[in-house]
């Protein structure tokens, strides 16, 4: 009872309202399955998944950029039938596809989606976490629960009394293990530099040190590969393969229990670069500049981020004015169906623009001293807000950057065999990780431990 009347509302109220977060994963394989399909497309020079639409009143037939297929895509794996084969372990059968979706809930946690919110309230100094779970070994309680996926695809393979689906499984769980042991030895250098295996003091160290990625180029890359190889995606997608295993360890899975599987593999690449921005590229501070800094300039702050936003909407109806103008030059047979469509594009663009405009007046108009900060010189709740909508920002577009990347690879780089993959992780990706290792403790021992 003391813990609850020790706190206000409004600290309950933002509690509360960060375990939103969880559900971040689920929004970004609503991002990730369209953007890698367009991707895919663009990378092979054909059209991407565009051909279903919704038709409305005025604008005719809307295809949202492809996302009326992905929409289909899923009503369809929802009312499909369920089925176990026969023989399979029923219960370790159904149970195998929950756990790396359950996953998906329980790793969003521990990374801290903005800086510590320090403001007053009511008299009172407040401080809120960034993560919904702060904890000294954050980055280890992730690796822990990102570990647990490695038991669905064991489970599942095992269960289904399948030996493709069996050997599928086994070869994930060695990969698994192999490129785990490769991540763990490439990011302690970094945490040697910290000195702290809580998230929120290695991005706060980045802020005012220097990014991961110039400290620590060696173990970015090592990371990076073994991360991308722990998402078992091409071409490390060793679990799975046409000539021999088919879909490796979910072979014998349709309807959900795929999906399941389908979607744990995207929010697994969602959870990885948030990951690899926090540790690598500052996580969600701001490049060359201070959380305290842009606090302290928080109407200027606000007006950048509000110019940002509204040049990319201006940037969108450019896009969209200069495909018009090339599709009423074709001789497409459906362009005026099309040029139809594009006037919803032009309409959300344009009032998007208009929005982010005048914000950022107002910002740069009323946002003075007296609103960001209090008479004692703490920062108000509006101050506190501003500064972690700013990270939350800046911490999704470098993770959507690193998504990129994963599509890139996957659609870049031809599959490896099997040995091949343990030859890269167990005698190049984990020696280079070691030696880096020792380097980095010894200059951080010579010149003065983590400090």
């Amino acid at each position: 009872m003391d813990i609850i009347e020790s706190k206000s509302w409004v600290e309950w109220l933002i509690t509360i309202a960060k375990f939103a977060f969880c559900f971040v994963p689920v929004l970004y394989i609503l991002l990730l399955i369209p953007m890698e399909r367009r991707g895919a497309g663009f990378m092979q020079d054909r059209q991407g998944p565009n051909r279903s639409y919704i038709k409305f009143p005025i604008f005719g037939r809307v295809r949202l950029f492809g996302y009326v297929q992905n929409m289909c895509d899923g009503t369809k794996l929802f009312f499909k039938e369920m089925f176990a084969p026969k023989g399979s372990s029923k219960f370790l059968y159904y149970l195998g596809p929950a756990i790396p979706f359950a996953i998906v809930f329980l790793s969003p946690c521990v990374i801290p989606w903005f800086g510590p919110m320090a403001f007053e309230w009511g008299g009172k100094a407040v401080k809120i976490s960034g993560s919904i779970l702060d904890s000294d070994v954050g980055i280890l309680l992730l690796f822990g629960l990102s570990s647990l996926s490695a038991y669905g695809a064991v489970l599942s393979g095992w269960a289904s009394k399948s030996k493709y689906s069996y050997l599928g499984s086994l070869r994930t769980s060695a990969m698994t293990v192999s490129y785990e042991v490769c991540q763990g030895l490439s990011m302690m250098g970094l945490l040697v530099l910290a000195g702290s295996f809580n998230l929120t003091d290695i991005v706060s160290w980045q802020e005012h040190h220097v990014w991961g990625i110039v400290a620590q180029p060696v173990a970015f890359f090592c990371f990076l590969i073994a991360t991308i190889a722990e998402t078992g995606r091409a071409p490390f997608d060793v679990a799975e393969g046409e000539p021999e295993l088919v879909a490796g360890y979910h072979t014998e899975y349709g309807a959900m229990q795929f999906g399941m599987f389908y979607m744990g593999e995207y929010a697994h690449i969602c959870i990885a670069s948030f990951l690899v921005a926090t540790l690598f590229l500052g996580g969600y501070s701001v490049p060359f500049v201070t959380t305290e800094t842009m606090q302290a300039h928080m109407g200027g702050s606000l007006t950048v981020l509000c110019g940002i936003l509204a040049f990319l909407a201006l940037a969108f109806l450019h896009m969209v004015h200069r495909y018009s103008k090339k599709l009423a030059l074709s001789k497409q047979s459906n362009k005026m169906v099309i040029l139809q469509e594009y006037k919803l594009y032009n309409l959300v663009g344009g009032i998007a623009a208009v929005v982010f405009i005048a914000a950022a007046i107002c910002a740069w108009m009323f946002y003075t001293p007296e609103v960001a900060y209090t008479a004692s010189g703490a920062n108000t709740l509006a101050t506190a807000l501003g500064t972690a909508v700013i990270h939350l920002l800046v911490l999704v577009i470098k993770s959507v950057m690193f998504c990129w990347v994963w599509i890139w690879v996957r659609w870049t780089l031809p599959r490896f065999r099997y040995d091949h993959v343990m030859h890269l992780g167990w005698k190049i990706i984990l020696n280079i990780a070691i030696l880096n290792l020792i380097v980095t403790a010894v200059i951080a021992k010579l010149v003065g431990g983590s400090n």
